[in-house]
């Protein structure tokens, strides 16, 4: 092997091995960060010990076929709790929207919402939640969100707490439930999305895909 070669090569090697070792340092660091112990997120099981909120929002889950899956379901259940007790005025559901002729996810629980009594003029629909970052940023800045409870599973729920906080929003979790023990994919994918919450706030000041007041706004309780 020729020395200019070698001497490439190993240079390339150390870059690799450095930004490997700069890569590991990041997602530790953003995963302590998110889920440092005896930080502000304020989670909540029980619902007699939640504070009152404005609104609640429920984060979608992903999901294109309009489907009610149990991820989603329990998330729209405790808000529903959280509703009838009085905790919040108004629901906002956010996430995949917008397929012609309804049968998407945030129609699909709206519909749910209706289903189980809630006062349609208290439901705010945003079909342009993609994600979390992008569910927090419109609920504070197209729909004027400043206070509300975040019902999520507890493995998703200091990210998306950190992301509603990002965003300029009085935020506490209320914990909804979660049957399935997570996969270890997911618990791996959760990481990454921690890392991903901290690079999008810090270093690239993300902007949500829109901020047009796409959805249907709440009536004043």
């Amino acid at each position: 092997m020729r020395p200019w070669f070698a001497r490439i090569a190993s240079s390339v090697a150390f870059a690799g091995a450095a930004a490997m070792l700069l890569g590991v340092v990041c997602l530790l660091f953003s995963n302590w960060w998110i889920h440092r112990p005896g930080h502000s997120w304020t989670k909540y099981d029980a619902l007699a010990d939640l504070p009152a909120r404005d609104i609640a929002i429920v984060p979608g889950t992903g999901d294109r076929d309009g489907e009610i899956r149990e991820g989603l379901r329990a998330r729209l259940v405790a808000a529903l709790s959280a509703y009838r007790a009085h905790k919040v005025k108004a629901i906002l559901v956010s996430g995949v929207g917008q397929r012609p002729g309804g049968g998407d996810e945030v129609s699909s629980a709206r519909a749910w919402l209706l289903a189980h009594g809630v006062n349609p003029e208290h439901i705010v629909t945003d079909p342009l939640g993609m994600r979390t970052l992008d569910t927090m940023q419109r609920a504070m800045r197209t729909f004027g969100v400043t206070s509300a409870i975040v019902c999520s599973q507890t493995q998703y729920m200091d990210r998306t707490l950190f992301l509603a906080r990002a965003a300029g929003i009085d935020a506490v979790g209320f914990v909804a439930d979660q049957r399935k023990t997570p996969t270890n994919y997911e618990i791996r994918l959760e990481t990454l999305k921690a890392l991903l919450a901290v690079v999008d706030t810090y270093v690239l000041h993300t902007e949500p895909g829109a901020l047009g007041p796409v959805g249907t706004v709440a009536a004043a309780p």
